[in-house]
């Protein structure tokens, strides 16, 4: 790297590498040294980041609850649990919407299929019957 670093490229390895220059590749760390010592806004953004690596550090260590790991786990189980439930437990609910939903689907798709090849052949009726056979050949049923 240059001697020669520029602010949002400094900006960048802040976020990456954090405020602590020790952690910092050795050429990085010089380049953001001489940045420092010229720029009074890269030592507000540095300032900045040992603030927020603190932050950082004080959650870190902050202890966490007994069991809040299995108690976070259970509930997220018992949540997708419920889901479940609620999709499976009444068949009727869906089975009806859903099968009208593919029955015009693919009522709509064949009539497509028709009228799309009506005219590229110049025919003047849709003929559904060649549509599905055209589809059946091709493998798109």
């Amino acid at each position: 790297m240059t001697d020669h670093l520029s602010l949002p490229l400094f900006d960048q390895r802040l976020d990456a590498l954090g405020a602590d220059l020790e952690r910092w590749p050795q050429a990085e760390a010089a380049a953001a040294r001489a940045l420092l010592a010229r720029s009074a806004e890269a030592r507000n953004r540095h300032a900045e980041a040992v603030r927020l690596d603190a932050l950082v550090a004080k959650a870190a260590a902050a202890p966490t609850p007994n069991g809040f790991a299995f108690r976070v786990v259970g509930e997220v189980s018992a949540r997708r649990s419920d889901r479940w439930l609620w999709l499976t437990a009444s068949p009727g609910r869906f089975g009806f919407a859903s099968a009208t939903f593919c029955a015009a689907a693919l009522t709509v798709g064949l009539a497509l299929g028709a009228i799309v090849d009506t005219r590229a052949t110049g025919a003047t009726t849709l003929d559904l019957g060649a549509a599905i056979e055209v589809s059946l050949n091709d493998g798109d049923l």
